[in-house]
């Protein structure tokens, strides 16, 4: 890649908290500077790429120009020929790595080590916002705390806590838990897949009363109903719910399920699916009618279902915290299913991309979101991996940026803050080598990024092994320009 020059006279404090590695709250307060001579992409609706040059000061975008009366005083950094987006967004990240998943919070193997790292790679890749999903409570709620604090590198998180699967069972008991979870000031509560409907109404109405939203990973309540109680937010391109089905096809799917289990059963249920049939009308008029978002996570599908070989390339596993490839070495939920099945699914793939364009030509908010780190999911990469299947469902490059940027804004409430290069919102920002407009693959370039204010350079981000000790301020943060 090409070099970005700064030009610099007087030697500012800019400049020292660049090479002192300061941490993200102090460097949001150094001297101003001028990213200069892109094209910026600011994907405010309606605006066409312009070029201009955009003023950072405070951690915000403090002016944009074509024509900048600048002086020989100013601090300015070079970005002639490249491109100038908000930064990316993955809603969809459990950021709080867990070396032992487990159904109870308590015996969840927490590496905080590793989620370091991870952010990290979250932020080489352009990513400066990530939603974690779900998380042990209280370790998201600090990993958040964190980063916003300047303590550690890495995205603005918005986190849940554990998720609601079903248990406790009880109502009173899910209640309980919603505040327990509320009181340690969590962004989101998470509802799982075995939730029922009245478990599910129980978490969304102690929530509300809360003030906070509910993320839906849902399959016991079907999409329909979970958006007629009042869910906030919706995960995965589709729910692998019964009634999703055509009625001639519903007995024969939950015999599958009785008898191959439920992964082997979701080849039948894709096979089976009438994309334009009556069923999905109804999920689409209740995801439009209560404005719910959703993030496909194309991604964590295709590496299940369909085992491409880029994925299990060992260029793309290096990319990865060795914990986290450790946890990838039984090959995940799929590893034992044959080759006929891998088949059969790969030619009912096609499938799911029609069931994200459906979405997408309704109007149904969506983003980009990667659920790592199921096996293979790579911090980072796997958001341009996603951003690059969506355009294979048929979305136009342009699109999906938005998706990635100002929809994820939107889902999150954050649109006054983040999501579009704009005067007065914070300055989220990645520069990019070539256009993305024309080839989203072009996302991947990222020469530099911009977070709260922040010039991090990539390969001084991605320069800390993760099995050395934690280091906090200037290695973790140094690079040159």
């Amino acid at each position: 890649m090409r070099s970005l020059l700064i030009r610099c006279l007087g030697i500012g404090a800019l400049i020292l908290a660049l090479l002192s590695g300061s941490t993200t709250a102090a460097v949001a307060q150094a001297e101003p500077y001028y990213l200069t001579g892109g094209t910026v992409i600011s994907m405010v609706p309606g605006q066409q790429p312009y070029h201009a040059s955009v003023l950072v000061k405070n951690g915000r975008i403090a002016a944009i120009a074509q024509h900048p009366n600048l002086s020989s005083h100013d601090r300015v950094v070079d970005i002639s020929g490249r491109y100038l987006l908000p930064g990316f967004t993955d809603m969809h990240a459990h950021v709080t790595f867990l070396r032992h998943p487990s159904e109870n919070e308590k015996g969840a193997d927490y590496d905080r080590r590793t989620s370091e790292f991870v952010l990290r790679e979250l932020l080489a890749a352009g990513v400066t916002t990530v939603r974690n999903p779900a998380a042990p409570t209280a370790e998201g709620v600090r990993l958040r705390d964190d980063v916003a604090a300047g303590r550690i590198l890495g995205p603005r998180i918005f986190t849940a806590g554990w998720p609601l699967n079903g248990k406790p069972s009880a109502i009173e008991d899910i209640r309980a838990e919603v505040e327990r979870q509320c009181a340690l000031k969590v962004d989101y509560i998470k509802v799982y897949a075995n939730s029922t409907p009245g478990q599910t109404a129980a978490a969304i109405d102690e929530a509300h009363q809360c003030g906070v939203k509910v993320i839906g990973h849902l399959q016991a309540t079907d999409w329909p109903t979970a958006a007629d109680l009042g869910i906030d937010f919706i995960t995965h391109a589709v729910s692998w719910s019964t009634s999703t089905l055509p009625a001639a096809k519903q007995a024969e799917y939950e015999a599958e399920k009785q008898s191959l289990g439920s992964m082997r059963a979701r080849i039948f249920w894709l096979e089976s699916i009438d994309v334009n049939g009556p069923e999905m009308d109804a999920v689409i008029a209740a995801l439009t009618r209560h404005h719910i978002s959703v993030d496909p996570t194309l991604v964590a599908y295709e590496t299940k279902f369909v085992p491409v070989e880029k994925y299990r390339s060992a260029e793309n596993v290096a990319l990865a915290p060795p914990a986290m490839q450790e946890t990838w070495r039984s090959g995940g939920l799929t590893s034992a299913w044959t080759a006929e099945e891998f088949a059969r699914m790969k030619r009912a793939w096609p499938k799911m991309l029609a069931i994200v364009n459906r979405y997408y030509r309704a109007g149904v908010l969506l983003t980009t979101g990667t659920d790592l780190p199921n096996p293979f999911v790579v911090p980072g990469v796997s958001l341009h991996q996603e951003m690059q299947l969506l355009t294979e469902a048929g979305i136009p490059a342009a699109d999906v940026l938005a998706m990635s940027t100002r929809n994820a804004a939107i889902a999150l409430g954050q649109g006054a803050d983040i999501g579009t290069i704009e005067v007065g919102k914070r300055a989220d920002l990645v520069v990019i080598d070539q256009n993305p407009l024309s080839n989203i693959e072009n996302t991947r370039q990222v020469e530099l990024v911009v977070a709260n204010g922040v010039m991090l350079h990539p390969a001084a981000l991605r320069a800390e092994s993760p099995t050395s000790p934690a280091k906090r301020g200037a290695a973790g943060a140094r690079h040159s320009l």
